[in-house]
């Protein structure tokens, strides 16, 4: 049945309409090529932010990077890209974001042209920090601590004897000299310290030792003078324990300490006999002549000594002599008869010993 309906146009092929085909497709593939195209520039730029600029060559010459107090990873970061030692910031500073880094003020000394890592690496380790070493053993005077730190440390003298004028108000007014008050220990410092920094930091070492027994370092004259003299008397452990009772025990009584070593302190080696010391009764460093401690330390103590004079060993003893020189072996006696056979078994050594100096 076809009522109702009307007969379809047929269909007809036509040149114009085949080409305007040909013409839209031309159209729409220029649009997609050159859409193609301004992507694939874009991707590039896109991509390259995602590429880290970083050093594969061969290290350069050495550098030093200082890290100041308060300097972040961030700030450490750019001073490595300042001075060459990588690339870009990005080397470096995302990997120091998923690390545990502890940053440590100081000179470093580092390669020029690092890859991140490698420099990252060098960094955690610690191992190119620059640093000048001093070591200075228990029971020296500052007459002689201020030659090794000068040797050691690259300083002068006039400067360091600057740097105790700076700590004097810190130790107790009372005390004749900042002996006594320099913990002896090693340190260490950044290339190049200053002066006042050295001695310093040794009287905070000192002050910290202190703390530990609850000692202001206002308040610690008579421990770090027994504890000076102390140092000064004995070689082991063991005995500088006893010596302490020895001071303490004849202080007790009232009974003058007799301490060699603070005589010949006073005259700084100067004496032409121990004699000559003992005779200067005006010397408040004369523990034979004059009652209780001497007006200061004679010497400056470490640890063991200072815990020494805070915890002697119990005994009754009152006197102590070394009785072989070379080997330290000392008697410690509570009579003074005992004293004088142990004294004679010195005075033995010393004839059998005639070329000890």
């Amino acid at each position: 049945m076809t009522d109702g309906l009307e007969p379809m146009p047929p269909k007809r092929s036509s040149k114009r309409s085949w080409l305007a085909a040909i013409i839209s497709i031309v159209v729409v593939g220029t649009i997609v090529g050159g859409g193609l195209f301004v992507a694939s520039s874009n991707v590039q730029d896109f991509l390259s932010r995602f590429q880290v600029e970083d050093y594969d060559e061969q290290a350069g010459p050495s550098t030093v990077l200082i890290i100041s107090p308060g300097d972040t990873g961030e700030d450490v970061a750019k001073k490595m890209v300042e001075a060459d030692i990588i690339k870009s910031f990005d080397a470096i500073y995302r990997d120091m974001l998923n690390v545990d880094l502890v940053i440590f003020p100081g000179s470093y000394e580092f390669p020029t042209k690092l890859s991140g890592s490698a420099a990252l690496e060098l960094l955690m380790s610690g191992a190119n920090r620059l640093n000048v070493t001093t070591t200075i053993p228990e029971g020296l005077g500052v007459a002689q601590i201020l030659p090794r730190l000068s040797e050691d440390l690259g300083l002068t003298i006039a400067e360091l004897e600057q740097g105790i004028k700076d700590q004097l108000s810190r130790i107790p007014a009372d005390a004749p000299s900042i002996e006594g008050f320099l913990f002896p220990a090693t340190y260490s410092f950044d290339p190049n310290p200053d002066a006042g920094e050295v001695i310093k930091a040794m009287v905070d070492r000192m002050e910290q030792e202190l703390l530990k027994y609850e000692i202001p370092l206002a308040e610690s004259l008579p421990t770090l003078t027994l504890a000076s003299m102390v140092a000064s008397e004995g070689r082991f452990e063991e005995d500088l324990f006893k010596i302490s009772r020895v001071f303490l025990n004849r202080l007790d009584i009232g009974m003058a300490l007799q301490s060699d070593q603070t005589v010949k302190y006073r005259y700084k080696g100067n004496l032409e006999s121990f004699q000559e010391g003992l005779k200067d009764t005006e010397s408040l460093f004369n523990t034979f002549s004059n009652p209780g401690l001497p007006i200061g330390p004679i010497t400056n103590p470490g640890g063991l000594a200072i815990e020494a004079a805070l915890r002697p060993a119990e005994g009754a003893w009152l006197y102590f002599v070394a009785i072989n020189l070379d080997t330290g072996e000392t008697v410690f006696s509570e009579t003074l008869r005992e004293h004088e056979i142990a004294a004679e078994v010195y005075r033995q050594w010393l004839r059998d010993s005639p070329d000890y100096d």
